[in-house]
């Protein structure tokens, strides 16, 4: 059975069970990889992925089940396990909206390129191996080549429903990695770059490897910091990485459920009256760009921060009726779970440094160039400690390479100290446009 008839084959059975509140999102994946070593493709995969969730509500109470087969038999027995389930679980806040209408067409997001569809396997390994070669041909120091590939994938996800809801979402990508290792005397260093894009540019992709060589080679000779407050500068790449670890405390479901620290505190000075966050969802091109969530309801910008102050919760459905509210159009799900809250493209406004001069602005600061993990953060309370790598900066020149660093502090803190905001984003396809920051009040300890 094709996916059409299987969503029509379910829709036709919730009819028949006198079900009036089903959905089923449908979703199908591609994907194409090549990954090289030394000159020689070292590993191809190429893989085709197509399931069915569905969802039942039945009394207030909610049923799921999914499946990867579309025969007429596995069909059947995921709809009466959806069903099933639905009977066993405990009255919920779940309603099923009609459909909204969206502000806009598909195609005005840009998320999907054909073009990129018709790349063969020689097109990503010619770029593989350009990418090599150049790193190679990067630094002397350069040890080893430890992981390159190259890979396209693309993605499709239809929810339709008894309310008359029918929507889908398609995107791709291609996308490049390296990682390498350099050598000088007894220091070892790794560098890594990555490169993802809704368009085909192999002369820009081929930079991918000799970025990850001069990242390493930046590092080589790193020492640790005494213990001590220090300014700390985070780039285009760690800024997101870091502050991304705690916006799961806007979403008002953590905040039911005691996991949010922003409980009760709508309208408080949370941050600097510099700071203003917003969660765009119409974002063109962007990772989390869409106009109807998966529940149906008609996405739009919310601010989250407006000059330091908490304005708004994130909701779907369920978590906005136990307040007597509306959802907000943050519902996420996937196949095999229930409806979650889910963040688009968080979105700070740019300022009007550059990283040099963010680094310029305090006597003595560190860049931070690599984040090594995030075991030590927080999301319940926003604490942070985690470990970094970068580089040491006094009067607004570099000093030397810094590894074996932890920086602690707290996240709320943190918003009410960024003394600077960079004029950039990290170019890559992401959800998280965050700019490079200059913090005061983290804490630098060495080993």
């Amino acid at each position: 059975m094709d996916s059409v008839k299987a969503v029509d084959y379910l829709l036709a059975l919730a009819r028949e069970h006198h079900l009036p509140d089903v959905d089923v999102m449908l979703e199908r994946g591609e994907s194409l990889s090549v990954r090289v070593f030394r000159g020689r493709v070292e590993k191809l995969d190429q893989s085709a992925t197509l399931g069915v969730g569905v969802r039942v509500v039945d009394q207030g109470r909610t049923g799921l089940a999914f499946t990867e087969r579309l025969s007429e038999s596995a069909l059947e027995t995921v709809f009466l396990a959806a069903k099933e389930n639905a009977r066993l679980m405990d009255p919920t806040e779940v309603v099923m909206a009609p459909p909204q209408n969206p502000a806009g067409r598909p195609e005005d997001l840009e998320l999907y390129n054909p073009a990129l569809e018709s790349l063969k396997v020689e097109d990503l390994t010619r770029l593989a191996l350009e990418i090599e070669a150049l790193a190679r041909q990067e630094d002397p120091r350069l040890a080893e080549v430890t992981s390159l590939g190259v890979s396209r994938s693309s993605g499709e996800t239809r929810v339709v429903s008894t309310h008359g809801l029918d929507t889908t979402q398609r995107a791709n990508r291609v996308g490049a990695y390296c990682q390498v290792l350099l050598k000088q005397g007894d220091f070892r260093k790794s560098g890594g770059h990555s490169w993802s894009r809704r368009e085909w540019n192999p002369a820009e992709a081929a930079q991918t490897g000799p970025q990850a060589v001069r990242r390493g080679a930046a590092l080589l000779g790193a020492a640790p910091l005494p213990h001590g407050p220090l300014a700390v500068v985070l780039d285009e790449h760690t800024a997101p990485q870091l502050l991304g670890m705690f916006f799961g405390a806007f979403s008002g479901e953590a905040a039911q459920k005691g996991q949010s620290p922003l409980k009760g505190r709508l309208g408080d000075q949370i941050g600097g009256k510099t700071v203003t966050l917003l969660d765009d969802p119409h974002r063109v091109g962007a990772g989390g760009s869409r106009w109807l969530d998966p529940e149906g309801i008609a996405t739009r910008p919310l601010t989250l921060i407006q000059n330091g102050v908490f304005a708004n919760f994130l909701y779907h459905v369920e978590s906005a009726r136990r307040e007597g509210g509306l959802s907000t159009g943050h519902a996420g799900r996937s196949l095999g779970g229930g409806v979650s809250t889910r963040l688009h493209n968080l979105v700070m406004p740019l300022g009007g440094e550059t990283v040099a001069q963010l680094a310029a602005m305090p006597t003595e600061c560190l860049l931070v160039t690599d984040l090594e993990g995030g075991s030590g953060c927080n999301g319940l309370n926003g604490d942070i400690s985690i470990g970094v790598q970068g580089i040491l900066y006094r009067d607004g020149q570099p000093v030397r390479p810094v590894d074996s660093v932890t920086i602690a502090g707290n996240f709320y803190d943190l918003l009410n100290h960024i003394q600077g905001v960079g004029n950039f984003y990290q170019p890559n396809l992401s959800s998280l446009f965050i700019p490079p920051l200059l913090v005061e009040g983290l804490v630098a300890a060495g080993e």
